[in-house]
């Protein structure tokens, strides 16, 4: 992110009219000559946390920039005219070849996600999600270089990829019982 700039900075240009724009950075984006207003509200994404029968969480391993390498929740961003519990199943299935069962709502967190140049706000819901059969799962190329289940407290904030990777995992663990909600072992 650091290159990268506020979309409300990148915003060259009126989308109505092709104006170029008089004031940069201002909420909302106002054209001076035929009025349009633009408000820099965020995209939405959705990730999922999904437990085998042992108790241990699936995590990918990135295979793209922002976060290439680290561990995330599947997931991704939520299409026009798509439920976000619609894009969850379509983006476990794109990432790893799972048929998604029953998803229930965990929590949402706001985001920034710098791509091409630009810092994108985005509100991340996270829905805990049944998998009952992990046979033919395979990672999708060029997203996703491999997959890990791990037990979610021995999972560090330096191995995820997302802020709000880390703040759900948190979130889960008090969910779940497996912390009281005052300490976090690394994870917040």
């Amino acid at each position: 992110m650091k290159n990268s700039v506020p979309i409300k900075d990148a915003w060259q240009h009126c989308p109505r009219c092709g104006r170029p724009a008089e004031t940069k950075g201002e909420q909302p984006f106002e054209c001076d000559v035929c009025g349009y207003f633009h408000y820099f509200s965020p995209c939405t994404a959705v990730a999922a946390l999904i437990v085998d029968e042992s108790g241990k969480m699936l995590f990918i391993v990135r295979g793209k920039d922002p976060g290439r390498g680290k561990l995330g929740l599947p997931g991704g961003f939520v299409d026009p005219d798509e439920s976000a519990e619609l894009a969850l199943q379509r983006e476990v299935m794109e990432e790893l070849q799972l048929s998604a069962g029953a998803v229930e709502y965990l929590a949402s967190f706001p985001n920034q996600y710098a791509y091409c140049g630009v810092i994108i706000p985005v509100t991340d819901l996270f829905f805990v999600v049944e998998v009952h059969n992990f046979d033919g799962m395979s990672a999708q190329p060029g997203e996703v270089d491999g997959w890990t289940f791990l037990p979610v407290e021995s999972v560090s904030a330096e191995s995820l990829a997302f802020d709000t990777h880390q703040r759900a995992l948190q979130q889960y663990r008090r969910w779940t019982g497996l912390v009281d909600g005052t300490e976090s072992n690394g994870v917040e």
